[in-house]
């Protein structure tokens, strides 16, 4: 089956549970807006998340979530996201001292583009887990670089930051104080989240990727495309690794202005409807080693009237779970 190849590489999640933790508390309609990181100049950005935020039992870490204070995308030309290991009780000024115990990179992408819905809980893209040890605190950091759109984010006065603006590879931040972002960390619980750009077709629509479900094992998780050609062929690619070289643009391969975001390893095909909208159900079994798993799917749709003859959509992550 679709999935099978990866149960191996899953096998700790077997034995999770549907979890999420929240930092302070699940409340993403509250809080002040702040622009750090992801609505600033070039940043490098640190947040503490403490052992006992995470129920100071060891866990692996499968999403990361920000509450954003309104609807908008974060575009930037790089983005990097590292977790890591702390024994002290807070963070230093000194960036690499809090990742000395070995930093894991969860997400490591050019020209990342991240559509957010105000006031609700919106994933990153983590492209790997973090095995959490059930002891330590722990140091999420992301470095934006090249940013040409963004959004705030909602923060509490509970957690430490560390932060310099204008980053061009400074040792050293500002203590903000206990003024970091707003987390959810996500260890069991299914979810879906949208990313990236499509392609415009000779419609001037650019075709749309969503999501009837949530990923929970046992269900069906459809995915939708809208803005297509009528009645025209539709490929549903789903695989699972983003890492280099993608995002990969295709002009080198006559798509100009589209872009694939991960390595396909399964094609679907369907038929629009007349008015260019269609959906591939797949179904996720019910087993607990699929949890943890994270399927990503992108449509690519035939246009005859393009001059490259297909246009694309945004890419989606299903992170599979309870």
């Amino acid at each position: 089956m679709l999935f099978r190849t990866l149960v191996a590489a899953t096998a700790l999640a077997a034995t999770a549970l549907a979890q999420s933790f929240y930092v302070p508390t699940n409340t993403p309609t509250t809080g002040n807006a702040n622009a750090f990181p992801f609505n600033s100049t070039d940043m490098r950005y640190q947040a503490l998340i403490r052992a006992t935020d995470l129920g100071g039992i060891p866990t692996l870490i499968r999403g990361f979530a920000l509450a954003p204070s309104a609807n908008g995308t974060v575009a930037c030309a790089h983005l990097t996201m590292k977790m890591a290991h702390l024994a002290a009780p807070s963070l230093s000024t000194t960036f690499d001292t809090n990742l000395a115990a070995g930093s894991t990179t969860l997400l490591d992408v050019n020209n990342f583009v991240w559509p957010v819905t105000a006031s609700v809980w919106n994933e990153v893209d983590m492209q790997t887990p973090f095995f959490f040890n059930g002891v330590d605190n722990v140091v999420v950091e992301f470095l934006v670089t090249g940013r040409t759109s963004g959004v705030s984010m909602r923060r509490d006065a509970t957690n430490q930051r560390i932060y310099q603006g204008s980053y061009t590879g400074q040792a050293t931040g500002t203590d903000g104080g206990l003024t970091a972002f707003k987390m959810r960390l996500i260890t069991g619980d299914a979810s879906t989240s949208r990313f990236g750009r499509g392609c415009v077709g000779s419609n001037t629509l650019t075709p749309d990727l969503s999501y009837s479900g949530t990923g929970q094992i046992g269900t069906t998780l459809t995915h939708n495309v809208s803005n297509g050609t009528a009645n025209a062929p539709g490929f549903l690619s789903l695989g699972f690794y983003t890492g280099f070289p993608f995002p990969l643009d295709l002009a080198q391969f006559g798509l100009p202005g589209c872009t694939a975001y991960f390595s396909a390893d399964a094609t679907l095909l369907t038929i629009l409807s007349a008015s260019g909208v269609g959906g591939i159900g797949v179904p996720i079994p019910n087993d607990p080693s699929y949890i943890g798993i994270v399927l990503y799917s992108q449509w690519f749709l035939i246009d005859p009237l393009l001059l490259s003859g297909v246009s694309s959509s945004n890419y989606g992550r299903a992170l599979l779970g309870n």
